[in-house]
């Protein structure tokens, strides 16, 4: 593991957290739905209605001090938005260009937040080697399958502006998911088959040979070329470019974003590949009404044929 902190040591923490109401966590009982050849995977979790969204102020659970005054929030880094809460939430430095760190509103045990040391650099900024060096030795070098993402901008996604990346178990290897769902690019047997219907772009690996292990320049490669798909696709020659990023062992992603919400229903990069984190039953019933697939085409890019 290339940092000095064993998962069952970061799981610790994060049952520490919730014994001390820092964080609100309960396992939950996920639900799946199929449109159109693409299997979705509900979650309901109440605590997200507490999650502040863009441009919203936060409270730190440690900021009240009785009297009925707040207390200046502690945070990381003059120019971070994300309360640092206790000492447990971070968890250790990762190559020293980023904290690990405990999601306060997860949806899974444990649910982790790759922050930039630097507390200036903002979630509407492109990843960079340094950030996506950091993404693959965490999800190589995880006792258990997690995957990394990134919602790049408001519109794709994003809450808090300091620039940060996610960590979480992948499907199968936590009880949070529904039993047998997958990613589709992990069942799919062709290039766009029984997927989205919205426009992606996905790399999948080959096997490296023996001893060897992608290098940052390879992956930063990919993503520079996925990433430029994505800026044709959205007619986009430079500056801010709304998408969501995705990565496992096996694949990379990039999904093109059009909008932050659809007749009210948002999604971040797990709800663009189909595990969708909602805070209600009616927010639930919703999505099903307005129908996943058409939600996706909503926020991204629709796909007018298999060829997108």
């Amino acid at each position: 593991m290339p940092f000095d902190i064993s998962y069952e040591e970061i799981c610790s923490k994060f049952d520490r957290l919730i014994s001390n109401g820092i964080i609100q966590y309960q396992p939950s009982h996920p639900v799946l739905v199929t449109d159109n050849g693409m299997t979705f995977c509900f979650t309901v979790v109440e605590a997200l209605k507490e999650k502040p969204q863009a441009g919203e102020a936060f409270k730190s659970a440690q900021s009240n001090l009785g009297d009925g005054t707040d207390a200046q929030p502690e945070t990381f880094g003059p120019g971070s938005d994300l309360a640092f809460d206790h000492p447990d939430i971070c968890i250790t430095r990762v190559n020293e260009t980023h904290f690990l760190v405990i999601n306060k509103f997860p949806v899974y045990r444990p649910m982790l937040l790759l922050l930039t040391i630097d507390s200036y650099r903002r979630q509407f900024e492109l990843l960079n080697a340094e950030d996506i060096e950091a993404a693959w030795n965490l999800v190589c070098g995880l006792d258990v399958e997690h995957f990394a993402f990134f919602n790049c901008t408001v519109t794709a996604g994003s809450s808090r502006a300091h620039k940060h990346l996610q960590v979480i178990p992948a499907p199968g290897a936590n009880d949070g998911y529904a039993d047998g769902f997958r990613f589709f690019p992990d069942y799919d047997p062709g290039p766009q088959e029984g997927g989205p219907s919205c426009v992606y772009f996905l790399q999948r690996f080959e096997d490296p040979p023996e001893g060897q292990v992608k290098t940052s320049q390879q992956l930063m490669e990919t993503y520079l070329r996925l990433l430029q798909q994505t800026r044709e696709a959205l007619n986009i020659k430079d500056g801010q470019c709304p998408h969501n990023w995705i990565l496992t062992k096996r694949w990379m992603m990039i999904i093109p974003r059009r909008n932050r919400d659809y007749k009210g229903l948002s999604g971040n990069a797990p709800g663009m590949i189909g595990s969708v984190y909602v805070s209600n039953q009616s927010e639930f019933d919703a999505w099903k009404e307005a129908g996943p697939q058409r939600v996706l085409a909503g926020l991204g890019l629709p796909r007018v044929d298999s060829e997108s």
